[in-house]
């Protein structure tokens, strides 16, 4: 079965598929009535690349539009590297294909500025035309920024924090509109943003870049290093503030094995 080709996804139903879909309750203790039982869907990391089919990333966005989401966050690397402006291109096209009832937000990940792999600068023409392609459709791309979802005069907050590495991830800035009313959930790529959020109101932090991963490789002029991460997938719980580590869709170049691609469903309670 390939691991990001259309067969990883089993329109037939006949098969287990590879792509998993995680359900899981997400409690905030300040969430308004009205947002209870909410579906928010999240995907992540899906790297539009020669590696990554763009059939299975349009089956994966059919996917995600069959769960009826209230609410779909996205949480950057949409794209692995990207000299012509292709796979931006192909990807946003996808992306807009995306369907909630209450909206559609993403934050940015390091690939998406340029940076991953043994490529450590900034590319900012890459990423500008990253963001002029996201603001042509209905996505709501938060980058240090704010947003507030309302019903019934109750709200819940997206904060969507630009990436770490890219020496873009401010969040005094991120969070200075949010108010005292309503459950804030951050778009964050890196989850080791959480040692950042420490001070700032936020109930739970969605995150990618992982794959899955419990190892961080970082490549080296001499030599790669390896590290051991903290966060690598699923639920932890940071005081009193929860971080969700989503598998992400695709892979960036190297394949990690028994690590399936993830769409992650969060009841909102």
């Amino acid at each position: 079965m390939g691991f990001c080709t259309p067969w990883a996804i089993d329109i037939s139903g006949i098969h287990k598929q590879w792509l998993e879909i995680v359900q899981t309750e997400l409690k905030l203790p300040n969430l308004g009535e009205s947002f209870k039982g909410l579906k928010m869907v999240q995907i992540s990391d899906l790297h539009c690349s020669t590696t990554v089919s763009k059939r299975y990333l349009r089956h994966c966005v059919k996917q995600v539009n069959n769960l009826n989401a209230d609410l779909v966050v996205l949480t950057g690397d949409y794209i692995t590297h990207d000299y012509s402006g292709r796979f931006r291109c192909k990807v946003v096209e996808i992306l807009g294909g995306l369907q909630a009832r209450l909206g559609v937000y993403a934050s940015l990940g390091n690939h998406d500025y340029g940076i991953g792999g043994g490529f450590l600068r900034r590319k900012d023409k890459e990423l500008e035309g990253m963001i002029s392609l996201l603001e042509k459709t209905h996505i709501k791309l938060l980058r240090n920024s704010a947003s507030c979802v309302e019903i019934d005069r109750q709200k819940l907050w997206l904060v969507g924090l630009g990436d770490l590495w890219a020496g873009d991830f401010y969040p005094q800035t991120a969070f200075e509109k949010i108010d005292s009313a309503g459950a804030v959930i951050a778009l964050s790529h890196n989850p080791d943003t959480i040692d950042h959020l420490i001070d700032f109101r936020c109930d739970a932090v969605v995150s990618g870049h992982t794959h899955g991963s419990g190892y961080e490789w970082t490549a080296m002029p001499d030599r790669p290093i390896v590290n051991r991460r903290r966060f690598h997938s699923g639920m932890y719980y940071f005081g009193d503030k929860k971080l969700y580590v989503n598998r992400g869709l695709g892979r960036h170049g190297r394949i990690i094995f028994n690590k399936r691609p993830e769409i992650t469903v969060f009841t909102l309670c």
